[in-house]
């Protein structure tokens, strides 16, 4: 069988024509350059304000604090009577000073009285003292003047007077009762540390019920009354 022979000349060209297409074909370095004009971020020019910006100002400035606004006091009473006011817990109505100088009790700073809304007692009167030692020999004169024997026991027992905080020497949380020249009941007792002298005048001769009005809601032993709590300035 005859063999085909390429001829030399036709084996050039087609090496000719593969070296002009491989010429055509080669990839270019990718640009490293960023890239410009429209495709730059638009929030670049907000992030960093021109040299000519100027600060603005903190919007939380330090400021002075606000004076301290007086507390307000009912018509008519002083800074004193309206510290009582204020520590009045129940069992009240129509609190007024009580009459100044001559008609407060001996060596009182000042006094506010009420009516009662209980059933059983006609008024309650609240007095602070400048001190506890003048606070009680007010209430030990009181006892003295209506014949109530010192440390003679409660209210249940009739006129008595007795320490209802215990302390070792002479108590100065006190409490006792008695009937007046008109015969109605009187409770009286003390609260040291603020100088508060409490007055109950009742409706009748029942002791035992004032007592249990100045105590109504007491949990604690051996606790105190219930009728005022506060602090005195």
């Amino acid at each position: 069988m005859p063999r085909f022979r390429i001829a030399p000349a036709l084996l050039l060209i087609a090496a000719i024509v593969v070296a002009a297409c491989s010429a055509g074909t080669v990839n270019e370095p990718a640009s490293s350059a960023p890239p410009v004009g429209p495709s730059a971020s638009p929030s670049a020019a907000i992030l960093t304000p021109p040299p000519s910006a100027t600060p603005l100002p903190p919007t939380h400035a330090p400021t002075e604090p606000p004076a301290a606004t007086p507390r307000p006091t009912a018509a008519g009473f002083t800074h004193a009577e309206q510290d009582l006011l204020d520590g009045v817990q129940r069992g009240t109505v129509n609190c007024q000073p009580a009459g100044r100088d001559s008609e407060l009790p001996k060596n009182a700073v000042a006094g506010i009285e009420c009516d009662s809304t209980d059933p059983a007692v006609a008024r309650v009167g609240f007095y602070v003292f400048a001190n506890d030692e003048d606070m009680l020999a007010t209430y030990l004169a009181r006892m003295q003047a209506e014949g109530v024997e010192v440390e003679s026991g409660s209210c249940n027992e009739g006129e008595s007077e007795h320490a209802y905080i215990p302390d070792e020497g002479f108590a100065t949380d006190r409490a006792g009762c008695f009937l007046n020249a008109d015969g109605f009941a009187n409770y009286r007792y003390t609260l040291s540390g603020n100088h508060v002298y409490v007055g109950l005048l009742g409706k009748s001769n029942n002791l035992e019920a004032l007592e249990s009005f100045a105590w109504k809601g007491n949990q604690d032993m051996p606790g105190m009354p219930t009728l005022w709590f506060g602090g005195i300035d």
